[in-house]
């Protein structure tokens, strides 16, 4: 009987697909189902960033590029992220891959080998796990507490026993799913930590530009020569201009390291989409105010779940987020008194009230859920109302 490799015999899909997905099947049979699962913006691609892609398709921009990507876009890049964030890139540095999950994927396989570990603060994003665990690596989850409001705390981590074949450390802020923002003594300190244990930074920054209550986002390369220096950065457009499905995002990694990673994805999906990289030069150039806009409306949203929330905490606390668009929110109140897992939770809130949300478990901590914003104020009107329904008549 023919066999699938090892590395896949394990592999699951996302978890916030398969309900996204589950969602679609329960719409697609005509009920209403509101989908919580999701972190995608709902609003449209600004239509600047559209017409630049329509012009560069008529004008032929259609054919491969360099694997690494147009010098012109890593030249507009490398100026956003020195003038935005506080270091020096050059283009070199600057590695145009199909969205940032890919610019993680690809950074994973040029740094990990098979047999060692990679350290992950958790809860963290779902697809972390199943990427290291396909360069024969493993995780090792280094645990966040809501009592410190989800941020790192190395004295908590002095007891664990980090092996010698620790190879790296995740960092995500603003973080999914907690929405949390670590301030610059937070990455101070951890960077400290993990530069002393030896390890490659990977700093998934994606939602770099959604931030709230004045939260500021710190690079960890702008720490200083001896962090960049070990440090690969994660960025890309998708949440901040909404264009998650035009896959394209951006590495920043030491000049070597770059090659390799172009290199590798030359042999892989070759470069990212033509157009899509010329229409992501005028992303580049866009003036703030059209993120601001959509970050304003994501507040508006933001105040309202912390409302709803609060009526609820019988059943539930919750950790203020500051940046990204989701809540993750500690069911214990309710689950535990029920022995009901917060999978089992997630299944029949679905089946039950049509209301789609992520078990906690999926990001390496039981017991809660996440929930996105990136959806209309009525849309969240409606599920906070199936939510308080399910929550009190269960």
């Amino acid at each position: 009987m023919l066999k699938f490799a090892t590395r896949v015999q394990s592999l699951k899909s996302s978890s916030i697909m398969e309900i996204s997905a589950k969602a679609q099947e329960l719409k697609a049979q005509g009920f209403d189902v509101i989908s919580l699962a999701a972190g995608e913006p709902d609003f449209n691609t600004p239509e600047p960033i559209q017409k630049a892609a329509t012009q560069a398709m008529a004008e032929g921009i259609t054919r491969y590029t360099p694997a690494p990507g147009f010098l012109a876009l890593r030249e507009v890049i490398a100026e956003m992220v020195t003038r935005e964030n506080g270091y020096e890139v050059s283009p070199d540095e600057v590695t145009i891959v199909s969205g940032a999950k890919h610019g993680i994927y690809l950074a994973l396989q040029c740094l990990v080998e098979p047999g060692e570990a990679i350290l992950v603060p958790t809860p963290a994003w779902v697809s972390y796990s199943p990427m290291v665990e396909l360069t024969g690596a493993h995780i090792i989850p280094l645990p966040l507490f809501e009592e410190d409001g989800f941020r790192p705390n190395v004295d908590r981590w002095k007891g664990l026993a980090i092996p010698p074949n620790a190879k790296g450390i995740i960092i995500n802020s603003p973080n999914n799913p907690t929405g949390v923002v670590y301030t610059k003594e937070d990455l101070t300190r951890l960077v400290s930590w993990a530069i002393q244990r030896n390890l490659w930074i990977l700093s998934d920054e994606i939602y770099e530009k959604i931030l709230y209550d004045g939260a500021k986002h710190t690079s960890v390369s702008a720490l200083g020569p001896e962090a960049k220096n070990c440090t690969v950065t994660v960025s890309g457009f998708s949440k901040s201009y909404s264009m998650t499905g035009w896959r394209l995002g951006w590495t920043i990694a030491p000049k070597e390291f770059s090659k390799k990673l172009g290199a590798l994805q030359s042999q892989s999906n070759s470069h990212t989409t033509s157009f899509v990289q010329w229409a992501a030069i005028t992303a580049a150039k866009l003036p703030p105010t059209i993120l601001q806009s959509m970050v304003s409306e994501f507040d508006t949203r933001r105040q309202y779940c912390m409302k709803r929330l609060d009526g609820l905490s019988d059943y539930l606390t919750y950790t203020r987020p500051t940046g990204a668009f989701y809540f993750f929110i500690n069911m214990s109140k309710f689950l535990v008194p029920r022995k009901m897992s917060d999978v089992e939770f997630a299944k029949t809130l679905l089946e039950k009230e049509y209301l789609g949300v992520v078990p906690g478990s999926s990001f390496g901590k039981e017991n809660c859920m996440r929930i996105s914003y990136a959806t209309s104020l009525k849309n969240l009107e409606t599920a906070f109302n199936r939510l308080e329904t399910f929550l009190k008549t269960h």
